[in-house]
């Protein structure tokens, strides 16, 4: 999974500018219950079925490709563990006003493309968007992208916002 954005002008300048730095998060849960937390500075779960890759980057100005990404052993993870949400979020107050364009995508690495890309919305006044959610039942994984909108200053906040909204299986299942 990888997250890309690109900051809009400044008014009166033809810089771009974000006032604070976008971090991506994987949060994992069990039957709603929160597990762990997988960022730039908690980069891997234990297990190593999920990493985050890119560590703190500096922006992607041009906006092209992914800032930051995660890679997604979904076999890996313990029986118990059956929803990774994805989300992006600035806790220093900066709403995505500043973001002209962002995008969530799903690569398959061992076939070679994009299972699912998200356009998010653009500049909209929110912290935090809930990217994608993945859920597992019966065995099976089902991937839906999101780019929900949440009003979020605090990594509580996250949490708060990614187990409010309903595991909703939206997509076709894929292995893990």
């Amino acid at each position: 999974m990888g997250t890309g954005w690109r900051s809009a002008p400044r008014p009166g300048s033809l810089a771009p500018c974000l006032h604070g730095r976008l971090g991506t998060f994987a949060l994992l849960y069990d039957q709603g219950r929160f597990l762990d937390a997988v960022f730039a500075e908690n980069s891997a779960h234990p297990d190593g079925s999920i990493e985050h890759l890119s560590g703190p980057v500096a922006e992607n100005i041009a906006g092209e490709g992914d800032d930051e990404s995660f890679v997604a052993r979904l076999s890996r993870l313990p029986p118990h563990t059956d929803r990774v949400v994805f989300a992006v979020s600035s806790f220093d107050g900066s709403t995505f006003e500043t973001v002209q364009s962002a995008h969530c995508r799903v690569v398959d690495e061992s076939l070679g493309h994009e299972l699912a890309r998200c356009v998010l919305p653009a500049r909209c006044l929110h912290t935090a968007l809930i990217m994608a959610d993945v859920t597992r039942a019966g065995g099976a994984w089902t991937m839906t992208a999101l780019g929900e909108p949440v009003a979020c200053t605090t990594s509580v906040d996250l949490l708060r916002a990614a187990e409010a909204r309903p595991a909703h299986v939206l997509s076709d299942p894929f292995p893990g």
